[in-house]
């Protein structure tokens, strides 16, 4: 009995303490902040069990072809590869400003897990880390060449590094407009009474 109350006690003392961490303020959510050995042992354990429950048990449907990599290239060059990066090919700036940082796909630990999880990933999304959810804005198929793309994309080729490469570049050039040159603004002008109010 007083093992059993000196384990309640600390349970309870413990969710006290976090608690008044983080009522405090003093858990910080800046992204610039490192995260803790703990914070990333605990996120990843709880990610691992969530898609592990949730993902489909299938296969990708779709052939490990040229035509599906040209789809699934065409995706992610379009929305990936910013913050993923590819061999080669480095994040861009928003993919270096997040944390925790969006993983290399061709980790390993990336490509063993199953076609059912990486679609459910890509599908769902993973919320507070700054993956989207591609399901609402994309249909199964699509989903399916992503999936067969990032199979695909330990192997890629030259010329899809050369493609990604260059929207990692476009992504990279900020078009900034520039002022009006000195002399060349507008003058201010007025109408006479009544006249209709209208846009320049």
């Amino acid at each position: 009995m007083r093992f059993l109350f000196g384990m309640i006690f600390g349970i309870l003392l413990v969710a006290v303490g976090a608690g008044a961490y983080v009522y405090t303020g003093s858990f910080n959510t800046a992204a610039t902040a490192p995260s803790s050995k703990t914070e990333k042992q605990f996120a990843t354990f709880a990610l691992n069990k969530s898609v592990a429950k949730r993902a489909p048990d299938r296969k990708n449907p779709l052939p490990a072809t040229p035509d599906t990599f040209r789809g699934g290239l065409a995706h992610f060059r379009e929305n990936c590869v910013v913050c993923h990066g590819a061999p080669g090919v480095d994040p861009g700036e928003i993919g270096q400003g997040l944390n925790p940082a969006a993983p290399d796909l061709t980790l390993p630990r990336i490509q063993a897990r199953s076609d059912g999880e990486l679609f459910w990933i890509v599908s769902e999304g993973i919320r507070m880390t700054g993956m989207p959810a591609f399901g609402p804005t994309h249909k199964e198929d699509e989903v399916w060449q992503i999936v067969a793309f990032l199979r695909h994309l330990p192997g890629i080729t030259d010329e899809e590094t050369t493609r990604l490469k260059g929207a990692a570049e476009e992504a990279e050039h900020h078009h900034e407009e520039a002022p009006p040159a000195a002399g060349t603004e507008k003058p201010p002008h007025t109408h006479p009474p009544g006249t209709a109010p209208h846009k320049d």
